[in-house]
């Protein structure tokens, strides 16, 4: 197995996880990407542009959680605030 095919792979599942919000699959996904990151895999020139795109999906939904974690943060404070108004 090359480099590039393991992170397909990584990246996928971490899409998922997020998508489905599981914790202990993202923490074990953290370890195989440590694991990774020390393996001496060879990548496939010509696969690498997968991994890039698979890279750039993530990171949009990365961007999507952030947005929503922030308007939960400020509904939150919102709802604080008008319990101590009361």
């Amino acid at each position: 197995m090359t480099i590039d095919q393991a992170l397909v792979e990584v990246l996928d599942e971490t899409t998922k996880a997020f998508t489905d919000m599981d914790l202990a699959t993202l923490s074990a996904l953290e370890q195989r990407l440590v694991a990774l990151a020390k393996s001496d895999l060879n990548y496939d020139r010509d696969r690498i542009r997968l991994v890039l795109l698979k890279k750039q999906q993530l990171e949009i939904i990365l961007q999507n959680f952030q947005v929503n974690l922030n308007a939960l943060a400020r509904l939150h404070a919102r709802n604080m605030r008008n319990q101590w108004a009361q």
